[in-house]
């Protein structure tokens, strides 16, 4: 794969957007769609596709031989979009480009960013329609503070209230959204909706942090984050679920696992299973546990049993309109 500093144009991306489109991944200088896009002659189109090969493993010029015109391929669009993302200032373009491309580019994303040290972590599978975020640049603001380690002052739309010297840690997608993963004055780390975020300013602390300094919340995003709603603040406690043996299938030892901490316990002579999760604090969990009704059941602990009661009871409360 090509290295660049050059980061992508305008004219750039429109082309990208054509051949993302295009069917067998093929454009020539002469496309219509091409040509009234960029309004521009065939010949500069030409020097911007050379642009391109130059810039990119994955554009190559087909061979004259049987060809009319200068023919251009997009051979690994993988590789583009991973190339691209590391390039270009443009966040929201990016994400509108890939929504409707091959699947697997965004695996292979997840992969590459959960790669990349200190920057970025994929919790779930990428998805999130990248309008919902309000400001564009507050996801490319805060990428500059994770990466230089700096700190920064938040401003929340609905609340409008400010926290200063908040130390960017990571950018994570989790639960289907964006997030920003920051530690304030008193080293708890908390997660933060980048949707929900007004505005970022620099904080009255203008250094940058050590990583060695948050090695404990490092530690605790990469190997005990289960959710959006698992507290760094909060002890860690272990609930048992039994499952019935009519969803027992899918609770067997070598099945794919629901819940990062969710681990096989035994089978019952009935055909349920019974499994433990980490949690720390119940709504970590019972949604999860809601989900499964009326097939699953809170073992222990009792704490855990009241809760779920008591948003059951809540529940049943709701009037219907």
């Amino acid at each position: 794969m090509s290295s660049f500093t050059t980061v992508v144009n305008e004219k750039h991306r429109i082309i990208l957007d054509e051949f993302d489109s295009a069917e067998n991944k093929i454009l020539t200088a002469y496309d219509e769609a091409l040509l009234k896009r960029l309004e521009i002659g065939s010949k500069q189109i030409i020097r911007l596709l050379e642009d391109l090969v130059s810039k990119f493993d994955s554009i190559i010029e087909l061979p004259r031989k049987n060809l009319k015109k200068r023919t251009f391929k997009m051979i690994e669009p993988v590789d583009l979009f991973i190339e691209t993302f590391e390039q270009t200032s443009d966040i929201d373009w990016f994400f509108h480009m890939a929504h409707d491309a091959d699947p697997k580019i965004f695996k292979a994303l997840e992969s590459y960013t959960n790669q990349k040290p200190g920057i970025y972590k994929f919790i779930n599978t990428l998805s999130e329609d990248m309008d919902n975020l309000k400001d564009n640049n507050v996801f490319r603001d805060l990428k500059t503070a994770v990466t230089n380690k700096e700190y920064r002052k938040i401003t929340y739309i609905e609340s409008n209230l400010e926290y200063d010297n908040l130390r960017c840690l990571k950018l994570l997608f989790i639960d289907n959204n964006w997030y920003i993963a920051t530690i304030g004055e008193d080293d708890i780390l908390r997660l933060s909706r980048i949707s929900f975020i007004k505005k970022i300013e620099y904080a009255t602390n203008m250094g940058s942090y050590q990583i060695s300094k948050v090695k404990k919340q490092l530690d605790f995003l990469d190997k005990k984050m289960q959710n959006s709603l698992t507290r760094y603040d909060k002890p860690i406690q272990t609930a048992t679920l039994k499952i019935d043996s009519t969803k027992a299938k899918y609770f067997k030892k070598n099945m794919k696992k629901f819940m990062s901490t969710q681990k096989y316990k035994d089978t019952l002579l009935d055909g349920s299973i019974l499994f433990t999760l980490d949690y720390t604090q119940p709504l970590e969990i019972l949604p999860f546990i809601q989900g499964w009704l009326p097939h699953m059941t809170i073992i222990e602990p009792p704490e855990l049993k009241v809760a779920y009661i008591n948003n059951l009871n809540k529940m049943l409360e709701v009037q219907p309109v």
